[in-house]
């Protein structure tokens, strides 16, 4: 990152030659794309460098993001370049705008590297541009020699200090200038040959076309090598890899206001490959009304929408006979589970399905297990089409399998249990393919589905009270920035999802983002939408920033303070309907590994009977029993081998002098 702010900085300072026109010799001028190279993993392109620089260094995001450790060369070249133009106004005033370029290559497996290209329009023409360039940079101690590449004169200036080589050449009327040798000598082979130009892709012609340039720049990605660029950021860029194997190119018209930026364009999908996104762009689009029902603890959302499920799964299903092997795999287990449940998937399931399908994850203090718990919204087309068959499926269920759960009523809605295995996988895909054993209920007009209860009973709990998105003031706000009607949208506050981020990311990862939090959840929202118009989408990304500041943490003062603070957390009304609905009336608590801490059974909300406590390895801590709240009995401590250490006996929650009496009643 440093080196596009030294690459900018010297592309800024060359055209101090703009005064050297040569207005009389012939023109021989060509278009910056011309000259950049097919294998490119992104072009930023602005009209104006100078002007729209300015207006980024002043946001509050960059003022935020410049303290982020990892910027911190970056500031520091950022702020270098400030006090040059600040006091050179009147120079770089007269320059007008210029044209820049900055073009992204992959060079190794884990690092990439930059192209600048700079429109010095007549001024390319004179030699004084040329020779005023190469004073100035010997200014600044660098060593000059020159190569002749393909009859391109090309100057090569070695830094003593970093021994980096910075490389520049004019190629018609631009000022071309890399880091990396390599990368010069590509452009100067691709400016021959049409073959080699990005510009002469058809596709990346067409979305260069679409995508306007009002903002203060605008981003072209390259999906054939993007995933690349994201491995030098991830350990594992598979799944990037398949979604994005499945597009062309994106065009984005960039803008910045307030705190908000927001980048406006298209996506071209690869309409020969079997994906989720080109069965999407071609089945329509629809509102995402599951919005109303979900609540705002969401810290993630994705939405599908098309005409009606029917026609996306018929796509979905022409789209991934392309790859026969995927296929076979999906048919057969699409046809083990009609076997086995002797269902009809369009009697029973496709029938009611609507417009739009959601998936949500909230925020939460703590993951048990690491596992990042969702909650699946289907829109219906009736909602007692959708009971009956749902009922009729349930009782197939209850033939084929020993299930004993009791339908529940809570607070108005009926909870009820499927176990159906690889069936939402099969249909629609990985991204619910965790959703195996769900917990589902009726709200509004949509069947709402998760496999953890209590990420259920939230729900309900919020759509009653109307604590949802749709009634969220600043989500509202953000959400208005996409089209009312599409066919994906994502949505994440970094902020909410923060704690999640431990459920996702490997060790590493995890603690890099915990020590700069403070960064990461200044993000308050990041959106995306692709709205299907056939194999091209209307593409909208969003952030919004909001410096983030620490809860303050509450002080206890006295034994008196921990003991009022511990009192007050006590269980929770939803808390005991879990424990007496979906956990036998067991108590249960967990480390975050997923291991049991506790388990104790209880008698609405006092402990009653067994009680079993665990080290983190499962190995037993401590076991007793109570009895109407109090410790009865004798009450055994483990040490974490498994070595027996204490043996107490307890009446009335008092322990009793140990006595040969004792020893033979309780030991």
């Amino acid at each position: 990152m440093k080196k596009i702010l030294i690459g900018l900085l010297l592309v800024l300072l060359g055209v101090g030659g703009y005064f050297a026109w040569v207005k009389f010799s012939p023109n021989s001028f060509t278009d910056a794309y011309y000259l950049v190279p097919e294998n490119a993993v992104m072009v930023i392109e602005t009209e104006d460098p100078i002007g729209n620089w300015q207006i980024f260094s002043t946001s509050n995001m960059w003022l935020g993001l410049k303290k982020f450790p990892a910027f911190a060369e970056i500031s520091k070249n950022a702020d270098f370049m400030d006090d040059i133009i600040k006091s050179n106004q009147q120079v770089f005033s007269s320059l007008g705008k210029r044209h820049l370029l900055i073009s992204a290559h992959m060079t190794k497996a884990k690092d990439y590297e930059f192209v600048y290209y700079t429109d010095m329009a007549e001024a390319s023409k004179s030699s004084v541009v040329k020779a005023s360039l190469i004073s100035l940079i010997k200014k600044l101690d660098f060593k000059h020699t020159v190569r002749d590449i393909n009859g391109v004169e090309v100057q090569e200036f070695l830094d003593p200090k970093t021994r980096e080589v910075l490389s520049i050449c004019f190629i018609k009327n631009y000022l071309v200038c890399s880091y990396n040798k390599s990368l010069i000598e590509n452009v100067i082979f691709t400016s021959t040959d049409i073959t080699k130009q990005i510009s002469t892709q058809a596709r990346f012609a067409e979305v260069n076309r679409l995508t306007s340039n009002k903002g203060i720049c605008r981003i072209l990605l390259n999906h054939k090598y993007f995933h690349q660029y994201l491995g030098v950021y991830m350990d594992d860029d598979q799944d990037v890899k398949e979604l994005l194997g499945s597009l062309f190119y994106t065009g984005l018209d960039c803008t910045l206001k307030d705190d908000l930026i927001l980048a406006d364009g298209y996506t071209i999908v690869n309409d020969s490959l079997s994906s989720y996104l080109q069965a999407l762009s071609i089945s329509g689009k629809s509102e995402t009304n599951a919005e109303k029902i979900i609540s705002e603890r969401a810290s993630f959302c994705v939405n599908l929408g098309f005409v009606d499920f029917n026609t996306f799964y018929e796509n979905l299903d022409k789209v991934l006979q392309k790859d026969p092997k995927s296929y076979a795999e999906k048919e057969k287990s699409i046809k083990k589970i009609k076997s086995f449940l002797g269902i009809d998937l369009k009697k029973d399931l496709f029938s009611w399905m609507g417009s739009e399908i959601a998936i949500a994850q909230y925020e939460t203090d703590a993951l048990i297990g690491y596992k990042v718990r969702s909650v699946i919204a289907i829109k219906t087309t009736n909602t007692a089409d959708a009971i009956e068959s749902l009922e009729r499926i349930e009782k197939q269920i209850r033939k084929k399998t020993p299930l004993k759960f009791k339908n529940i009523d809570y607070k108005g809605y009926t909870i009820k249990y499927l176990e159906i295995k690889g069936l939402f996988r099969a249909i629609l895909g990985k991204l619910f393919g965790k959703i195996e054993k769900p917990y589902y209920t009726i709200i509004d007009n949509y069947v709402v589905m998760s496999d953890d209860p209590k990420t259920l009973l939230l729900t309900i709990e919020d759509f009653i009270a109307q604590k949802t998105l749709k009634n969220n003031a600043e989500y509202r706000s953000f959400r208005d920035n996409f089209p009312n009607q599409t066919s994906f949208l994502t949505y994440l506050s970094p902020n909410r999802h923060f704690a999640n981020f431990k459920g996702l990311l490997n060790k590493e990862s995890w603690e890099s983002s915990n020590k700069n939090q403070e960064h990461i959840r200044s993000f308050t929202d990041v959106g995306m939408s692709l709205s299907g118009e056939s194999d091209r989408m209307r593409t909208v990304f969003g952030a919004n920033y909001a410096k983030w500041e620490p809860k303050v943490k509450i002080e206890l003062k006295s034994a008196e303070d921990s003991l009022d603070f511990m009192e007050s957390d006590t269980l929770s009304f939803m808390d005991l309907f879990i424990i007496y609905h979906f956990q036998n009336n067991m108590n249960n608590t967990f480390y975050e590994n997923g291991n049991i801490k506790s388990s104790t059974e209880m008698e609405g909300i006092v402990a009653d009977g067994s009680h079993i406590e665990y080290f983190e390895n499962s190995v037993i801590k401590t076991k007793g029993r109570y009895k109407k709240g109090l410790k009865e009995g004798t009450w055994k401590t483990y040490k974490p081998n498994g070595e027996l250490e204490t043996k107490v006996p307890y009446k009335n929650g008092e322990p009793l002098k140990e006595t040969s009496f004792w020893k033979k009643l309780f030991g």
